[in-house]
């Protein structure tokens, strides 16, 4: 920025080992498939692997989105609580460092609750981070105060700085260079406790867990929790001192009023003495709405020489400050509160004046998500595999998590996703196979004719209607001749090929209405409605002829020959002694029969 920050002397300390686990993890066994994850990532820092989604570190900026849209906790966030139980077991004194939303996130438990359950299960003491707020905001006036050719973004949110740090790194030098809130008031801690004190900090954000191990905060906090993991320390931990519940309101200790702050020590007066028709200032929530901006800028199209930036809406509205409970009912929560306090007659700006001055200056470095960019034929061949012949074609609708098919496409280029994320892609599919299993369920696989099920309805159908309304119908029996000889020869492949020559023979000799299936094995049966059978007879010779005069090349290589095979029929109808569908099959099988049994390669009409 190459602004100055007034503050106090460096009282920095190193910092604690960072955990080697990455924030947000993944619980497999739970994982259903819906995708919600990846498609709620902002950063796109979700990948679907192995039927799985897993977070991708170097993009992921650690806004629990994933964590939060996934109904069947799918995404788990690393749990601190074993470093707060070793501090607490350790003998050093350990204050809780609370954000200022505690009032809303612990609800309805009441300030005075929290505090005597922390100090009962072993903390020395308890604080908020009013103090920071109102010491950073003081700073930002100060900063914001200053002319600069640069446009000045202003967030403490870890989420928003590791967004302008990873994917508009050329904006990091316009990040105002100061502390987070919480910081500055662990500092203030360490100034007026005792030197070897340990900082838990409490905090309405999971990224807040991980900020803490950035060399460029040195160390101010030595855990940092979430208000979930809190709730759960307090309902684990044995009480070390006596807990009253029942404090009077006599007992309330004066708390500091924000007075310069709003949320998370944005300074009050910039936006007191803001216009609503002025463009000078702009306040941003939420990713999407921030780089929006952001791109704008890039291009030229904003200038804004202010910009606070949040992910939430405010943090009050954290991941975990009591996610069952609207933002306005936990403004409300928080209203009430400050009705009940006792307001200590000594205004912020004076308080801060007798305070220890701390360090609150600190540098943002760009982290740049590098991300190579695939030729456009490369794209192009992955978009054909999705079916899309063009990119005119593509869709474009979002529901895989990526604004277009073209940067789908480099995703799964890049190994960060799969056409199973396409929805429209899947939808085609999923109408293919059900095509496909319902002509499974009716069409034989290897000849293409009717199966054995279909046959067997229609055979019912023309019988119970030739009855009833006494018109034609035939039913002719075919069997190969020496059908195994083939199969032994060459092969079940070839045996195959043979039978799907059969099939093409019988739909090509006879008409549309005649239902020609394959009845089982090298068996077929033809239904010829509206055909008596002495006609039926002459269509039955008529194949006969054409299965003998046809010739079909099994195998391949020097082992390759042209076959021919004949085929042994027998047909029957309706009659007197042939009443019904089971009746008619059994007839003209009989016939079959009598033909092979007559020395093959010929045609047989049943009795009656």
């Amino acid at each position: 920025m190459g602004e100055h920050i007034d503050s106090g002397p460096d009282v920095r300390r190193a910092s604690p080992a960072a955990p080697t686990e990455f924030l947000i993890g993944e619980a497999r066994e739970r994982c259903v498939e819906c995708w919600g994850c990846v498609r709620y990532c902002p950063a796109r820092a979700m990948r679907v692997a192995d039927d799985r989604s897993e977070v991708i570190p170097e993009k992921c900026v650690k806004c629990g989105l994933c964590v939060s849209e996934c109904g069947n906790c799918g995404h788990l966030v690393r749990d601190d609580t074993g470093r707060v139980r070793a501090l607490l077991e350790g003998g050093r004194p350990v204050v809780a460092l609370l954000a200022s939303e505690f009032v809303a996130a612990m609800h309805p438990m009441t300030v005075p609750e929290v505090e005597r359950a922390l100090e009962s299960v072993g903390f020395y003491a308890v604080e908020s981070t009013v103090l920071g707020e109102e010491l950073v905001a003081t700073a930002y006036e100060q900063a914001l105060a200053r002319p600069s050719h640069l446009p000045r973004l202003r967030s403490t949110c870890p989420v928003v700085v590791a967004w302008v740090c990873k994917f508009y790194p050329q904006l990091a030098d316009a990040l105002v260079p100061l502390v987070p809130p919480y910081v500055a008031q662990a500092r203030l801690v360490r100034a007026v406790y005792p030197e070897d004190v340990a900082i838990v900090y409490v905090s309405p954000c999971y990224a807040r867990k991980d900020e803490i191990f950035d060399p460029e905060l040195a160390g101010a906090v030595d855990v940092s929790i979430d208000f979930f993991e809190l709730k759960r320390l307090l309902e684990s931990l044995p009480q070390v001192r006596p807990f009253d519940p029942d404090v009077p309101a006599g007992a309330r200790r004066p708390q500091p009023v924000k007075e310069i702050s709003l949320t998370d020590g944005f300074p009050r007066r910039t936006l007191q003495d803001r216009k609503m028709t002025d463009s000078d200032v702009s306040v941003v929530r939420g990713l999407r709405e921030l780089d929006d901006l952001l791109q704008a800028m890039v291009r030229g199209e904003s200038a804004p020489s202010v910009i606070d930036m949040l992910n939430c809406e405010g943090c009050i509205d954290g991941p975990t400050v009591n996610p069952g409970l609207s933002v306005f009912a936990k403004r409300n929560v928080e209203a009430a509160e400050r009705r009940r306090q006792v307001v200590s007659v000594v205004g912020s700006r004076a308080l801060l004046a007798h305070l220890p001055s701390v360090e609150l200056r600190r540098a943002f470095a760009p982290d740049p998500v590098r991300l190579a960019r695939p030729s456009e034929a490369e794209i192009d061949a992955v978009l054909a595999e999705g079916e899309f012949l063009s990119r005119e074609e593509t869709p474009d609708c979002g529901a895989c998590g990526y604004a277009t098919c073209v940067e789908h496409a480099i995703a799964i280029i890049s190994g960060d996703s799969t056409w199973e994320m396409c929805f429209p892609l899947q939808r085609k599919l999923f109408r293919r196979d059900s095509e496909r299993l319902e002509a499974c369920a009716t069409i034989d696989e290897v000849t293409g004719l009717w199966n054995r099920r279909v046959f067997s309805e229609r055979l019912a159908e023309e019988v119970a209607r030739s009855s009833r309304y006494g018109t034609p119908v035939s039913l002719v029996m075919l069997d190969l001749d020496r059908f195994k000889d083939v199969n032994d020869r060459y092969g079940h492949v070839a045996g195959d090929v043979l039978l799907a020559a059969v099939g093409t023979m019988l739909r090509s000799s006879l008409r549309e209405t005649d239902v020609p299936a394959r009845y089982g094995g090298d068996e077929f049966a033809i239904i010829l409605p509206g055909i008596t059978k002495t006609e039926a007879f002459v269509v039955a010779e008529k194949l006969r002829t054409n299965l003998a005069e046809s010739t079909v090349r099994l195998g391949e290589g020097p082992g390759a020959a042209d076959v021919t095979i004949t085929g042994s029929f027998g047909v029957a109808a309706p009659a007197p002694t042939i009443v019904d569908d089971v009746a008619l099959l059994e007839a003209a099988d009989s016939a079959l029969y009598v033909a092979k049994d007559a020395g093959r390669d010929q045609v047989r009409i049943a009795a009656g």
